[in-house]
């Protein structure tokens, strides 16, 4: 008992109050009313007192897409505009056998996606219409259907419509289709604007909203541009021009003026979705990169030379100054809400249009002129892969409360993401037909995704297209490894001064590939803008967690890849990460049968999001190997025994643990609470009668000893 009593010490400090959603609902209130407390300032200094009810409508409209500020200067929420589906081999998901191990076709039966877009999907659209109730839209009906909602709803589900587009003279120049990714899933649809939600009487910002939807899995098809934006008068603008979206503050001279941005800045939005995710592990959100690369100064198609910055009234920068387009270096043009650490960010990709639609080679994979770069200022990865968002055939409507039923060629980022959203919603399909129903969590679908992803760009990770391409077929060939035992894919926890480490044999036919990722808490941003947060290089990371290979033959020690945050565009190099919450490993030249020692620990003292000692959970992914020979770890096996969910309100499985195992649940006092024999290969564990908290629930069999921590809600 001593042993328990000590792990569980350290936890029952740490963990008790882990999922506080209620004290998050509080902070972002109070962010909403900081943030209209400056509206006001801006909309008065701009507008002033004399508006017509055009120009109140704009404000209002304005003011529900505010996203934050750039230090006086507001930002807002803009929307990130059956060929992509062979490109990432979704079809193989799709049709019954196309994965070897799967006899069955998977097409989001029983999966649910949550849509925070700029307005209402268009529920009765015909894409829709292959089964009721598909869509559901959760805002009250006097907001706006949006095409845009509507497109990127139907690429993550939309039924097949075959399409064609016609010129001026009546001549078909190009068709298409319409059909998404998960054709019988069902979408809850949200505004991310901030909006009074059907009986409220509050405004809730988008991340009261997701506390309120509790999704498992959402899409985020928007993003913040705070450098360079094309604004008209038509737009309500003073003048028509470039307007910088970040700082300036003159000097003495032209030349000693100063500009400031928040791009790759992690911000107080990246804070709010790690915090949620952190709260909850098991929630996955997919976000677009944004489309601004290339904004500004010497932009392809304008010739204007009027150049304005200022939070209201707008003056124009003066002659001579230094002003260089986003992404001028190639890198560092995603804006602040999309370099969280805990969601996937994704940007877009060219269809591939050769070899039948199929990836052959990296090269086949090529970057869409609007998409924006990464990394985070630190050098932390983003974004974190790249799917097709360019001439994407999908569903639209009138952006009218009646709405209608019509069709759309779109390009852009918001394109690119609800791809990845619907494939990893299929993988998630596949994992609880495998696995008793249980689901894919947000660091597990994160290893997946990149441990699977095709390459693309320079070798290794980079700042345009993150971990490379993502691939359907490969991530749900991993899962049936995982089921069959010959790959390692499990979640495990590190423990403060203990190493968790594997010894495998090579199999020398293939690279020996190790892939780690972790929810890490969030990082508290400063509130002095630019001394604290302008192209700053301290890591964002929490708990810095490290994977390692090590030759146990010439004990030569292998590294993850990393970028340099002062070069990003230079290759990726391997070496010690210490940004990044996703570690990679790639071998390519493990020698056949040879043994290597798989290595996971950590720097400093793990803590959680209160900032006291804790234990980590990742999820890992090991390919390449023939045997495993060993393991000397905490809290985690190689064995085949799966304990989950681990954030539950009731029932906690026991999987695959051999017959006549005996299980103990252990309260954060040390008192055991329950017991029993373990006598199938499925058991279920009912927490439903003790009070919300944290418990260790052990498994004990004749070789090993398993602890896991749980979180009743």
């Amino acid at each position: 008992m001593k042993k328990h009593l000590l792990l569980i010490s350290t936890l029952a400090i740490t963990l008790i109050n882990a999922q506080n959603n209620e004290n998050l609902h509080r902070e972002f209130q109070r962010q909403n009313e900081e943030n209209n407390k400056k509206f006001e300032t801006y909309i008065s200094k701009t507008f002033g007192n004399n508006r017509n009810a055009e120009t109140q409508k704009k404000i209002e409209e304005l003011r529900t897409n505010l996203a934050g500020f750039s230090g006086d200067v507001p930002n807002f929420y803009q929307t990130n505009d059956q060929n992509q589906i062979y490109n990432n081999n979704v079809d193989a998901l799709t049709t019954a056998g196309g994965v070897t191990g799967l006899s069955a076709a998977f097409n989001g039966e029983g999966i649910k996606y949550t849509v925070f877009d700029g307005g209402r999907i268009y529920e009765t659209h015909p894409v829709f219409d292959n089964a009721t109730n598909r869509i559901t839209n959760k805002e009250a009906a006097t907001n706006a259907y949006s095409s845009h909602a509507t497109g990127v709803a139907s690429i993550i589900g939309g039924r097949a419509q075959g399409l064609s587009q016609s010129d001026s003279n009546g001549n078909v120049v190009a068709t298409g289709n319409t059909k998404g990714i998960a054709i019988n899933s069902t979408m809850d649809s949200y505004r991310f604007a901030t909006t009074t939600l059907p009986g409220n009487t509050a405004t809730s910002t988008v991340f009261s909203k997701i506390l309120i939807a509790q999704p498992k899995l959402s899409n985020h098809s928007y993003g913040t541009n705070p450098g360079w934006s094309y604004n008209t008068v038509a737009d309500g603008y003073p003048y028509t021009g470039w307007y910088w979206g970040g700082n300036y503050y003159p000097g003495a001279t032209v030349a000693d003026g100063e500009i400031y941005d928040l791009m790759g800045t992690y911000y107080t939005s990246d804070q709010n979705y790690d915090q949620i995710v952190y709260n909850n592990p098991s929630y996955i959100i997919v976000k677009s990169a944004g489309n601004y690369y290339g904004y500004g100064p010497g932009y392809s198609g304008t010739t204007t030379n009027a150049y304005y910055y200022g939070s209201a009234g707008y003056t124009a920068f003066p002659a001579g100054a230094t002003l260089t387009a986003n992404c001028q270096s190639g890198a560092d043009c995603i804006g602040y809400g999309s370099l969280a650490k805990n969601i996937i960010v994704v940007g877009a990709t060219d269809i591939i249009a050769t070899n039948n639609y199929r990836y052959n080679t990296s090269a086949d994979v090529v970057r869409s002129d609007y998409s924006n770069a990464g990394p985070r200022d630190d050098g932390g990865i983003k974004p974190d892969i790249a799917a097709p968002g360019t001439d994407i055939w999908m569903a639209s409507t009138a952006d009218t409360t009646t709405g209608s039923a019509s069709w759309q060629i779109g390009s852009g980022t918001s394109m690119s993401a609800p791809q990845v959203t619907g494939i990893i919603g299929l993988w998630s399909q596949i994992h609880k037909s495998l696995f008793s129903d249980l689901d894919l969590n947000a660091a597990s679908a994160k290893t997946l995704m990149v441990h699977s992803a095709l390459e693309a760009g320079p070798i290794g990770p980079d700042p345009q297209f993150g971990w490379g391409y993502i691939d359907a077929k490969r991530g749900a060939e991993i899962l049936v490894g995982k089921s069959n035992n010959s790959i390692i894919f499990d979640n495990e926890t590190l423990t403060n001064g203990v190493v968790n480490e594997r010894t495998v044999k090579a199999s020398g036919s293939e690279p020996l590939k190790v892939t780690i990722s972790w929810t890490d808490p969030e990082y508290v941003v400063s509130s002095n803008y630019w001394s604290d947060l302008y192209n700053n290089r301290v890591s964002r990371l929490i708990n810095d967690l490290d994977v390692r290979i090590i030759d146990t033959t010439t004990n030569t020690t292998y590294y993850p890849w990393k970028l340099d945050a002062n070069n990003p565009t230079n290759p990726a190099t391997k070496a010690d990460n210490t940004v990044d919450n996703v570690e990679q490993i790639v071998f390519d030249t493990p020698v056949a049968g040879r043994e290597y020692k798989i290595v996971v620990s950590n720097k400093g003292t793990l803590v959680n999001n209160a900032g006291t000692s804790a234990t980590q959970d990742y999820s890992i992914i090991i390919t390449g190997y023939s045997e495993v020979l060993g393991t000397k770890e905490a809290a985690a096996s190689t064995s085949n025994i799966i304990i989950a969910p681990t954030l539950t309100k009731d029932n906690v499985k026991v999987l695959k643990a051999p017959k006549k195992s005996v299980f103990n649940v252990y309260d954060m006092t040390g008192k055991r609470i329950q017991g029993g024999t373990i006598n199938a290969d499925e058991a279920s564990v009912d927490l439903s009668s003790y009070s919300n908290g944290v418990y260790i629930l052990e498994v004990k069999t004749e070789k090993e000893t398993i602890s896991k921590r749980v979180i009743k809600e």
